[in-house]
């Protein structure tokens, strides 16, 4: 009886101190975000929103882009009124913004992905010489 008691005790303490230290988990530093290989860096103006303006130039918005913050979820563009924002973005075929991801201190420093070129194989023919 006493030795189940002095074992439930333990058990007890242990899981507390486990409990306690499960918050550690969650000071962890995030990941830095990937992003894709045709992504472009700029200054984003949003101060007289809907006009937009990258690196100076006005810019249209793609009807379905997304503004990412800097935690990763969706921002709205109204909200934004700074007019110094450091962005990377990509573009659609048609030259409009498609998607902008505000960045982190850590992520302006970070060096841009190497752009993916494409290039046709050329086809030989082994029966010509």
């Amino acid at each position: 009886m006493r030795l189940t008691r002095l074992v439930c005790q333990r058990l007890m303490g242990l899981l507390v101190m486990l409990a306690l230290t499960y918050p550690v988990l969650a000071q962890v530093a995030p990941e830095l975000r990937q992003f894709p290989p045709n992504t472009l860096r700029g200054v984003l103006d949003m101060s007289a929103y809907p006009d937009v303006k990258m690196d100076g130039k006005l810019r249209y918005l793609a009807p379905s882009s997304r503004i990412y913050g800097t935690d990763n979820l969706i921002v709205l563009p109204s909200t934004l009124n700074d007019s110094q924002i450091q962005v990377n973005y990509t573009e659609n075929p048609f030259g409009d913004i498609d998607k902008i991801w505000i960045l982190t201190r850590t992520e302006i420093g970070q060096t841009l992905p190497v752009p993916e070129v494409w290039k046709p194989i050329p086809f030989k023919n082994p029966e010509i010489k």
